[in-house]
């Protein structure tokens, strides 16, 4: 990035990932399930909760919360066995503005013993891992400040193979299908790498910057120019439509039929909404100063999000029910650093935040169990 292109490039990828780190560094808890009743009070709004086992609204239950101090949680291998990002306190730390780190790694979590087990080490710092659908490699970077170099590990055999020489955004990449991952360079092309690492040009944007690319089926969708415009590529006829302005994330459907688009509606406001493989809109889901973390439940039945108030102390996590349109709040005290993932069956859903220790930030896990 030695070239002023590139040097501009890097600048707005700094001011995005900052921006993701903002989401991330939040306080947080567990919170209980509670219920809430709105009432108006001297011209005012206010909300009052009471503890409760059961939502409100659906008959979905919050089992429990478990919080795994220490680690990021990535994905989930089973629904007892997470793929987890800690430091690694037995390779050598380095030392920066007289603080000494570790380099953080991937370990396995078993969640019914709470033992953990290596999965990949290095001296190098890792993130942002990802399994495939079918659980068989993991999609991950070597990272550095916002960017990183993509890598492809076999869980099997360990082998592992670089997605390319050239850094691209930590935040980017996604798996298209079981052999296949997806993300944009630094130039703006839309690169597809195999489980060999062979790469090739999926989509020649023809601009400097894209980012939020995702594959359902033969669309590939990403965001693009300055006013934000989701464009769908289509890989069979190769042509490209603008279908929204103004979005900040849109999330497929696990059958590809149904779009969840995050579109900024105010200065202040995110609104979340549901729409067909179209971008038309079919409904409203939620609004606050952010929305953040949705993911679908494997089914395709269930929508969870995180929002975020004005004042940024009002963090709410709900799952809702797409076909109903009926909420469960799960907790007024979480904000999700990362997109949530959903267990193989549905029935847990991992989040990690960030809190302020001993002058520095550190990760803490959530697993969610319902019925």
């Amino acid at each position: 990035m030695k070239n002023t292109h590139k040097s501009k490039m890097g600048k707005m990828a700094l001011i995005l990932m900052s921006t993701v780190s903002l989401l991330s560094i939040a306080a947080c808890g567990t919170g209980d399930l509670e219920t809430r009743t709105v009432v108006e009070k001297s011209g005012k709004k206010i909300t009052v909760m009471d503890n409760a086992s059961e939502s409100v609204y659906t008959q979905l239950k919050l089992e429990g919360i478990d919080k795994l101090d220490g680690v990021r949680g990535m994905d989930w291998l089973s629904d007892d066995t997470l793929v987890v990002d800690k430091e690694n306190t037995l390779m050598t730390a380095v030392t920066v503005e007289g603080e000494k780190r570790y380099p953080h790694n991937f370990y396995l979590r078993n969640l019914s013993t709470g033992k953990e087990q290596p999965l990949k080490e290095s001296e190098k710092s890792l993130g942002f891992a990802l399994l495939s659908p079918d659980k068989k490699n993991l999609f991950y970077k070597e990272t550095y400040e916002a960017t990183g170099i993509g890598y492809i590990m076999n869980l099997e055999t360990g082998v592992t193979v670089k997605t390319g020489d050239a850094e691209f955004m930590t935040t980017e990449g996604e798996w298209s299908d079981n052999e296949h991952v997806i993300f944009p360079n630094m130039e703006g092309d839309i690169l597809k790498v195999d489980l060999s690492g062979n790469s090739e040009i999926a989509v020649d944007t023809g601009v400097t910057y894209v980012h939020n690319v995702v594959q359902s089926g033969s669309k590939i969708y990403y965001v693009a120019h300055e006013d934000s415009q989701l464009i769908a590529y289509d890989t069979e006829s190769k042509q490209s439509k603008v279908i929204k302005k103004d979005v900040m994330w849109v999330i497929p459907s696990p059958d590809g039929s149904r779009l969840a688009i995050v579109k900024r509606t105010a200065p202040t406001e995110m609104t979340l909404f549901l729409c067909d493989d179209e971008g038309n809109e079919q409904s409203t889901l939620a609004s606050g100063t952010q929305v953040f973390g949705t993911s679908w439940s494997p089914d395709g039945s269930k929508l969870a999000y995180t929002t975020t108030a004005e004042n940024g102390k009002e963090n709410r996590l709900f799952i809702t029910e797409v076909e109903t349109g009926e909420q469960t709040p799960i907790s007024d005290d979480m904000q999700a650093s990362d997109k949530l993932r959903w267990s193989p069956s549905g029935k847990k859903l991992l989040t990690s935040t960030a809190v302020l220790k001993d002058n520095t930030y550190q990760f803490i896990a959530y697993v969610i169990t319902l019925s």
